[in-house]
């Protein structure tokens, strides 16, 4: 009870009403972005972060980058929903009850559960909330709750009408109109102590306060106390009626309601207001029917025709001096207690309670300092303990709530201090045309002219160790500035790419670790005096390559920094034993509120980093921001196979695992035709509150090696892929360098037809058979080629046959002609024997008549002599015989060799008859060879043939030709 006493207490304090300076950051989701209905009536988040809406198309998811639309089969209004502790998506819409849950292709499919409903109550209106108590389903309707249990529904009437269902901490609480508040306890709803307090209010939201202590929220913004089972009025506080349909609870202190005309408030436990969020701090619109705080505490709100995110845990806030009229925001001061604000209509101040911690949140309002109104403001400055600023018409000294001028006419962007010796006598003002100068005389700035020199834009000014001044013209160069010793006039050398500049344009000029330093479009650049050019910065070499426009070092050693629409951080650290000892942070949630030329750095302290921008100004609570814990999980939103028509794969709704993730399971691993050959895939990681710090790699395995770069992209698309087996891949990491595990999703392109194991059977087959008569083929090709070979052949050995022949004919008839020759010279030679045997014949006869005459001779001696020479012609003459017999056997083929050998009988006288019938010697021609008559011849050649065994008309000649 003493602590409900001091609560009460407590509530009993005033309320207020004055905003925080910073504002969070609202994103408005107009319905036509995820093609939803004008009002959204009830918000939950499940255990991955996916968010779900219930609205008037149906069920509304979001992801942080995708939205989809789930709508009801009778295609009403989504009322409620409740996320069950088993991925169950519980709704109820009008005439409807059920849950969503993750089916095929990992889509959500709606399941109907009004079938389990007894008959007689199957017919009902509205469900405004859906509730998952312990093991049950509780849906309400006006006139009855439902109640889902082991698949059977019971129901609960009321005494007049249920006006309320609501579960805080493991307690359900339900309002009865006519009986006040109830608390279902063993299976029936009992009332609660002094419950009927409420009987004339609608009930809205009860959730914890402490250990055991509840709020009780009303439609019309009437706040009780629950206190154990005892319902307690709170006194003391505002009561003012606002439509107040909806609560949700940020800490035991605080709270945020939706309002009907005030859009959200945050407020404590008193209703003292901490934070407004409508339509001037970026809410679309101020009518809000339901809010909901996330995981990360921020807020959601159903407004009309829209859904707004509310980045309320954010570390970053905005700084909107005038939220009806948006001013540009220049320049930041904190000074005496208050937050100066230069901006594009003059200067603005909101009072600080204190310095300390982080100031965005104090609560204050900006008010227009007076007098500074008439065009820019552009630098605040502190010098001498006095605030200055330059502005489009001169340059003023701001003293309490108004701007008092120090020089008019021209113009000025810049102050210089000329020393840091306090007090600062002489300051130069760098101006549209040229420079001023300012002295400190008396505790007060007074213009002491213009000095003579170089006239140009002076925007960017600072001096180094030697007393130089220098300036940078964006669209120039660098000037190198000398005033004379009486700070009258002075002297200015320009610099451009000649000198070492990358380029002529977009050169810059500041201090940083007390040295001039030269941000250009090629990193950071520094003068060397002894060579008289500008070389790249060695201490400053994690900026190479860099196109920087803008740099500030904070009191920490670390520098911010502008390059493009990007700011960043060069964190600083004396421990690193790198090349530099500075590691890069940018903040990509920043580019799309940033100045694009006239940027400027605030940084007070870590918890106060103030930035110009669009809006007045942005505040980052550095030491919040680099604290936070992220841990980064992605997860597939779609997988879309595309061919002729194309086919969801992954809805990206997975059941958990038995490790309690969410990721494809083996059995969910598609094989697809070869017509698909095309994809695209979605991935996101629901990180409502710095979206726009993830960065996403990703690599298809099996068709890519390498990881992608990083991209702020979350889908992929791939084309033309061959069949295979694939493993799609996405890895995440924010711009704190915190990562995610890889996301993997696996899937296989059959190959065509013609690639399939039976159609590579088929072309073995087909590729023996084609051997086979590939090489039947060509043995009958072989054969052809053969038999014209062979034919060829034949016709050449027919034609070598026939030269052969013709050759031989010609040897033959050579042979022929040689042998007529030597037959012509046998002959001869047979001629001459013939003559020999001729003389041998006329010898013999002229021994006949010798012997006759030495018969009848008396000289007979010497008549012997010659007979004795004759006979040794006749002996010479026999021996022709043989010589005639050789050379007629080697004419004749050997025949009287073969008629000897055949026919032994035959005489010599046979034989030479035989030799003459050969030579065709006529039987005259014999008769006288032989000195016989014509009549012994035939006689002769009579006994020849009966010796050869002649038969009878069988001729000698031809006889003896054919031997």
């Amino acid at each position: 009870m003493r602590t409900l006493v001091l609560l009460l207490t407590l509530f009993s304090l005033p309320a207020r009403s004055q905003n925080t300076l910073g504002t969070p950051f609202v994103v408005n989701y107009h319905k036509a972005l995820f093609n939803g209905g004008s009002r959204t009536w009830d918000i939950k988040q499940d255990n991955k972060g996916i968010m779900y809406f219930a609205n008037d198309e149906g069920l509304v998811t979001f992801n942080g980058s995708f939205w989809k639309l789930f709508p009801l089969p009778n295609k009403t209004v989504l009322r409620s929903v409740y996320i069950g502790p088993n991925d169950r998506i519980y709704a109820g819409g009008q005439d409807e009850i059920g849950y969503f849950e993750a089916g095929g292709h990992n889509t959500l499919h709606y399941t109907s559960l009004k079938k389990l409903i007894p008959r007689q109550y199957q017919d009902f209106a509205d469900v405004w909330n859906t509730i998952v108590h312990e093991k049950s389903v509780f849906f309400r309707v006006s006139d009855r709750i439902f109640k889902l249990d082991n698949n059977r529904i019971a129901v609960f009437k009321p005494a007049r009408e249920w006006s309320f269902l609501g579960k805080a901490g493991n307690r359900l609480f339900a309002q009865d109109a006519g009986s006040g508040l109830l608390e279902y306890k063993n299976d029936r709803w009992m009332p609660l102590v002094n419950g009927s307090l409420l009987q004339d209010l609608t009930v809205t939201a009860v959730f914890p306060s402490g250990k055991e202590n509840y709020r009780i929220e009303t439609l019309n913004n009437v706040s009780f106390w629950l206190h154990q089972d005892s319902v307690v009025s709170i006194q003391g506080i505002p009561q003012e009626y606002i439509y107040t349909p909806s609560f949700a609870r940020l800490s035991d202190s605080a709270f945020v309601t939706a309002t009907a005309l005030e859009g959200c408030l945050v407020r404590d436990a008193c209703h003292r207001l901490i934070q407004r969020i409508s339509v001037a701090e970026g809410l679309q619109n101020n009518n809000a029917t339901a809010v909901f705080v996330d995981r990360d505490q921020n807020i959601w709100a159903g407004v009309d025709n829209a859904i707004a995110f509310i980045n309320y845990s954010s570390p970053i806030r905005f700084l909107r001096p005038d939220r009806v009229n948006d001013v540009i925001g220049y320049s930041t001061l904190i000074y005496n207690d208050h937050l100066y604000l230069s901006t594009s209509n003059g200067v603005y101040a909101a009072p600080l309670a204190g310095s300390g911690g982080d100031l965005s949140s104090q609560k204050s309002l900006f008010s227009l300092i007076k007098g500074s109104d008439r065009g820019e403001a552009w630098q605040l400055e502190e010098i001498n303990g006095q605030l200055l600023s330059t502005h489009n018409t001169g340059t003023f000294v701001i003293r309490g709530r108004e701007a008092f001028p120090i020089s008019q006419g021209m113009g000025s962007w810049k102050f210089l201090p000329l020393t840091s010796v306090y007090p600062i006598q002489n300051i130069l003002v760098g101006g549209y045309w040229g420079i001023d100068l300012l002295h400190f005389r008396e505790g007060r700035f007074e213009n002491a002219g213009r000095l003579k020199g170089t006239s140009d834009s002076y925007r960017f000014l600072t001096i180094d160790e030697n007393g130089d001044i220098w300036s940078s013209h964006p669209y120039r160069g660098i000037y190198r500035l000398q005033v004379s010793p009486d700070s009258l006039r002075y002297t200015a050398r320009f610099f451009s790419a000649a000198s070492g500049l990358p380029s002529a344009f977009n050169n810059y000029v500041f201090k940083i670790k007390n040295r001039v330093v030269f941000p250009t479009e090629s990193g950071v650049y520094e003068f060397d005096a002894a060579a008289g050019r500008f070389i790249p910065s060695d201490f400053l070499s994690v900026f190479a390559g860099m196109a920087l426009r803008y740099m500030k070092e904070d009191p920490e050693g670390n520098i911010w920094f502008c390059s493009g629409r990007k700011v960043g951080l060069a964190r600083f650290s004396a421990m690193d034993t790198s090349k530099s000892p500075y590691s890069l942070t940018f903040f990509p949630e920043l580019e799309a509120h940033m100045l694009s030329k006239f940027d400027n750095i605030y940084p007070y302290n870590p918890e106060n980093i103030f930035i110009g921008s669009e809006k007045g100004a942005i505040h980052i609570n550095y030491k919040k921001y680099v604290s936070q814990e992220r841990a980064l999980t992605i997860f597939l939103n779609e997988a879309k196979a595309i061919g002729k028509k194309d086919s969801l794969l992954s809805g990206g709704f997975f059941y958990r695992n038995a490790q309690g993730g969410y990721s494809q399971q083996q059995d969910e691993i598609h094989s697809l035709p070869p017509g698909f050959n095309a994809f695209h895939f979605e991935y996101s990681v629901p990180a409502y509150g710095f979206t726009n710090d993830i960065e996403y790699s990703y690599r298809l395995e099996g068709y890519e090696k390498e990881w992608s770069s990083w991209s702020s992209k979350t889908a992929k698309d791939y084309t033309n892929l061959p069949d295979g087996r694939y493993t799609f891949r996405v890895k995440a990491r924010d711009n704190l360098h915190n990562a995610s595990e890889e996301l993997a999703y696996a899937f296989t392109i059959h190959p065509p037809w013609y690639k399939t194991t039976w159609a590579m059977l088929a072309y073995l087959a087909l590729t023996i058979l084609a051997v086979y008569l590939l090489g039947a083929w060509h043995k009958q090709i072989l054969q052809r080629q053969q038999k014209k070979f062979d034919e060829k052949k034949k016709q050449l050995e027919y034609i070598h046959q026939l030269e052969r022949e013709k050759n031989e004919k010609e040897i033959i008839q050579l042979q022929n002609e040689k042998l007529a020759g030597e037959v012509a010279l046998k002959n001869k030679e047979l001629a001459s024997a013939t003559m020999q045997l001729a003389g041998n014949t006329d010898t013999l006869s002229k021994l006949k008549d010798q012997v006759f005459k030495l018969n009848h001779s008396a000289g007979g001696e010497t008549e012997m002599k010659k007979l004795i020479s004759l006979v040794k012609g006749a002996e010479e003459s026999n021996a022709n015989w043989d010589k005639f017999a050789e050379h007629f056997d080697e004419v004749n083929n050997d025949l009287l060799g073969k008629l000897k050998k055949e026919f032994p009988d035959l005489s010599r006288s046979d034989l030479k008859m035989c030799a003459y019938l050969r030579l065709n010697f006529s039987s005259k021609q014999i008769s006288q060879l032989h000195n016989i008559s014509v009549r012994g011849v035939e006689i002769h050649r009579y006994r020849i043939r009966k010796k050869l065994g002649l038969k009878t008309g069988q001729s000698l000649s031809t006889f003896l030709g054919n031997l």
